[in-house]
C-alpha cells in the first residue's frame, strides 16, 4: 500500500510525517506515565543590615586656595628669606622691610599720646574749676541779691520814717501857728498893762521931775509899739491865716498821694500814677510852705520893732533917776514880761519856719522814694536775680559740659593709645611671616624695591580639595555639606579619608558631548602622602539606613513596570509584591512585604539552569540558602 507512495517525493514526505507523529505520540504517552524531575532553586534569607546609598565623584586633588601676603605699611624690602616654590611652615619669616619710617611713626604716636594724656588732665582740672566757679557764682549772686534786697528794705525804712516825720510836722506847725496868733493878742494886753502901770505912776505924784522925763520917755516907747503890734495882728489875719490853710491843703494832698502809693506798693501794682499825684502835691506844698514862711516873716518883722520899743522903755526906767524908785518896780517887771513874750513869739516864728523846712526835707526823702528810688531798688533786685540766673545757668552749662569734655578727652587718649598700639604693631609687622604651611607661589618685589601688595602668594597645601564631576542624574541628589568617603588612587583604597561637598557648579559644562557639573569635596584631614594633582574618588553619601531588612539586588525581578521578589513557600517559588527603600550596588532596603528569615529566590546559575541528564525540567529543588 505504501510502496507506491514512497517512490515519489510527496509520498516520502507524508511517510516521514506519519513516522514523526507516531513517534511523538508515543513519547508523550511515555512522559505522561513517568515522574517529572525537580528543579534546583538558589535562595538567600532576608536579614537585617545597613544600606548606604552614595554618588561617586571622580576627579583630581588640588590645594584649597591661596593666601596673599602683604606688609601692613609701605616700605622698601630689606630682606627676602624664601624663594618661589619653597615649602614653608606656619610662623616662618618670609621677608622684612626698612623700619625707619615705622620707628618715627611710633615715636610720633607716643608723643601724641602724651599730649592727649596732658590734655585729659587739664580737662579734668577744668571740670573741678567749673564746679568751683559754679559754687562761687551761686554765692556771689546770692550776695548781690541780698544786697539789693537790703537796699530796698533800707529805702522802705527811710521812706516810712520820712513819711511819718513829714506828716507829723503838719499838726505841730498848725499848733505853733495857732499859738503864734494867740500870743499876739496876749502881747497887746501885756503892752496895755505896762501903759496902765506908767499912767498909775504919773497919777501917784511920787515922781520927781527927772523921773517924770524918763517915765514919759518909756511911755512914748510903749505907745510906739502899738503901731507894729497892730500891723502884726493885721498881717496875721490877712496873710498868715490863708497861708496856713494853703499848707494844710497841700499836706492833705500829699497824704492822699502817699496812701495811694502805699496801696500800689503793697499790691505790687504800678506806682506811676501815685508818683505823679505826689509830685503835684509836692509842688503845691513847695508854694504853700514858701508863702507861709514869707507870711511868718511878715508878721515877725513888726515884732522886732516892738522888741526895740520895749527895750527902749526898759532903758528909760533903768536910769539913775528911775532905777531906785520902787514905785516903778511893777512896771519894770511887766516890761520884762512883754519883752519875754515878744522874744518867745520871735523864737516860735523861727521854730515854726524850721519845722516847715524839716517837713520839706522829710517830704523830699518821701518824694525820692515815691518817684523812683523804691522802684529803682526793686528793679535792681530784679536785675540782680536775672544776672544771677544767667550767671548760674552759664556756670551750670559749663559744669554740665564737663562730662562730655572729659569723655572726649578720654576718647582722644584712647585713640592715641590705639595709634601707639597700631604703630607698634606695624613696627612688629616689619617682618612678614607665613600664617600657615604652604608653598611660595610668587614673589612680587625684590630686595631694595618698594614692597608690592601683595608681596608673596602662598599656596595652602594644608587643606586639599578633590575637584570632580557628576552627571545630571546624580547632581540632583547632591547638596552642600554632604559627607563623602574619599580615596586617592596613588595611596591606595586602604587609605580612606572623609570630606564634605563645599561647592556645586550651578551650570553644566559639556565634556565629550555629555553635560557634567563640577563638584568640590574638601578633604577634612588629608593624608600626608596625598599631593595636589593626584586622582581620586569621593563617594558622597546621600542616604543611609541602619538595622533595616535588606535583600540582594539579584533577588529583585521586574515585569511590565512591576518590581517584586519570589519567596520560597512549601518548596515553591511564589511571586511576592514588596515595598523597597533605598539601595546601593549590592542590596536594597525592604520596608514592607517581607519578614526577617524569609527565603528569597535568586536567579539560577548557568549550570543549574541546564536540564539534568536523563530528564527534562523537573520541579523546584532548594540547593542553597
Amino acid at each position: 500500500m505504501f510502496r507506491g507512495v514512497l517512490t515519489t517525493w510527496p509520498g516520502r514526505l507524508v511517510a516521514v510525517a506519519l513516522v514523526v507523529a507516531v513517534g511523538g505520540g508515543a513519547l508523550l504517552a511515555s512522559r505522561a506515565n513517568s515522574q517529572p524531575p525537580k528543579q534546583e532553586l538558589r535562595t538567600q534569607a532576608v536579614t537585617k543590615g545597613s544600606v548606604t546609598q552614595s554618588v561617586a565623584v571622580s576627579g583630581s586633588v588640588a590645594a584649597s586656595g591661596q593666601t596673599k601676603l602683604a606688609f601692613k605699611t609701605n616700605g622698601r624690602v630689606s630682606a627676602l628669606y624664601v624663594a618661589v616654590g619653597q615649602q614653608v611652615t606656619a610662623g616662618q619669616a618670609l621677608a622684612t622691610i626698612d623700619a625707619t619710617d615705622l620707628q618715627n611713626a611710633l615715636q610720633q604716636a607716643q608723643q601724641n599720646l602724651k599730649s592727649a594724656q596732658l590734655s585729659y588732665q587739664k580737662t579734668v582740672q577744668s571740670a573741678g574749676d567749673a564746679q568751683r566757679t559754679l559754687e562761687q557764682t551761686q554765692q556771689s549772686t546770692q550776695n548781690d541779691i541780698a544786697t539789693a534786697q537790703q537796699n530796698l528794705a533800707k529805702l522802705k525804712t527811710n521812706y516810712t520814717t520820712a513819711k511819718g516825720n513829714a506828716l507829723s510836722f503838719g499838726p505841730t506847725i498848725y499848733t505853733d501857728l495857732g499859738s503864734f496868733q494867740g500870743n499876739l493878742a496876749t502881747l497887746k494886753t501885756s503892752v496895755d498893762v505896762v501903759l496902765n502901770d506908767i499912767d498909775n505912776a504919773f497919777r501917784s505924784g511920787n515922781l520927781g521931775l527927772n523921773e517924770q522925763n524918763d517915765v514919759k520917755s518909756a511911755q512914748n516907747s510903749m505907745n510906739s509899739a502899738y503901731s507894729p503890734l497892730s500891723s502884726a495882728q493885721t498881717l496875721a489875719d490877712s496873710v498868715l491865716k490863708p497861708s496856713i490853710d494853703d499848707l494844710q491843703r497841700a499836706l492833705d494832698n500829699i497824704g492822699a498821694a502817699i496812701a495811694e502809693f502805699d496801696a500800689a506798693l503793697a499790691t505790687g501794682s504800678d506806682t506811676s500814677r501815685a508818683s505823679a499825684d505826689f509830685q503835684r502835691a509836692m509842688s503845691e506844698y513847695s508854694l504853700a510852705s514858701s508863702r507861709l514862711s514869707g507870711a511868718i516873716d511878715s508878721v515877725n518883722t513888726p515884732l522886732g520893732s516892738i522888741a526895740s520899743n520895749v527895750s527902749a522903755a526898759q532903758a528909760s526906767l533903768n536910769t539913775a533917776n528911775t532905777r531906785t524908785d520902787t514905785n516903778l518896780a511893777k512896771t519894770r517887771t511887766d516890761l520884762a514880761t512883754v519883752l519875754t513874750s515878744v522874744t518867745s513869739e520871735q523864737q516860735l516864728a523861727s521854730a515854726t519856719k524850721s519845722k516847715i523846712s524839716q517837713a520839706g526835707t522829710a517830704l523830699q526823702t518821701v518824694n525820692d522814694a515815691v518817684t523812683g528810688s523804691i522802684a529803682n531798688a526793686q528793679a535792681n533786685i530784679d536785675a540782680a536775680v536775672l544776672r544771677a540766673q544767667q550767671s548760674v545757668q552759664s556756670a551750670q552749662t559749663a559744669v554740665a559740659n564737663q562730662p562730655l569734655n572729659i569723655a572726649t578727652a578720654q576718647t582722644n587718649v584712647d585713640n592715641a593709645a590705639t595709634a601707639v598700639q597700631t604703630a607698634q604693631a606695624n613696627l612688629d609687622a616689619a617682618t612678614l611671616t607665613a600664617p600657615s604651611s604652604g608653598v611660595v607661589a610668587s614673589i612680587a618685589s625684590a630686595v631694595g624695591e618698594n614692597a608690592a601688595s601683595p608681596l608673596l602668594v602662598l599656596a595652602n597645601t594644608s587643606a586639599l580639595v578633590l575637584h570632580g564631576t557628576a552627571g545630571e542624574a546624580d547632581v540632583a541628589k547632591l547638596k552642600l555639606g554632604l559627607v563623602a568617603n574619599v580615596t586617592v588612587d596613588a595611596v591606595g583604597s586602604g587609605t580612606r579619608m572623609t570630606g564634605r561637598i563645599t561647592s556645586l557648579d550651578p551650570v553644566a559644562t559639556i565634556q565629550q558631548g555629555v553635560p557634567v557639573y563640577g563638584v568640590d569635596v574638601t578633604i577634612d584631614l588629608p593624608n600626608a602622602s596625598v599631593k595636589p594633582g593626584m586622582t581620586g574618588t569621593a563617594n558622597v553619601i546621600i542616604a543611609s539606613r541602619q538595622g533595616v531588612l535588606v535583600v540582594p539586588n539579584l533577588a529583585i525581578r521586574s515585569a511590565t513596570g512591576r518590581r517584586y521578589v519570589q519567596i520560597l513557600k512549601d518548596g515553591e517559588a511564589v511571586d511576592t509584591d514588596v515595598t523597597f527603600g533605598i539601595a546601593n550596588d549590592t542590596v536594597t532596603e525592604v520596608t514592607n512585604g517581607l519578614a526577617e528569615g524569609d527565603l528569597v529566590v535568586l536567579p539560577q546559575s548557568r549550570s543549574t539552569a541546564t536540564a539534568r541528564p536523563g530528564g527534562g525540567f523537573g520541579g523546584p529543588q532548594v540547593i542553597g540558602r
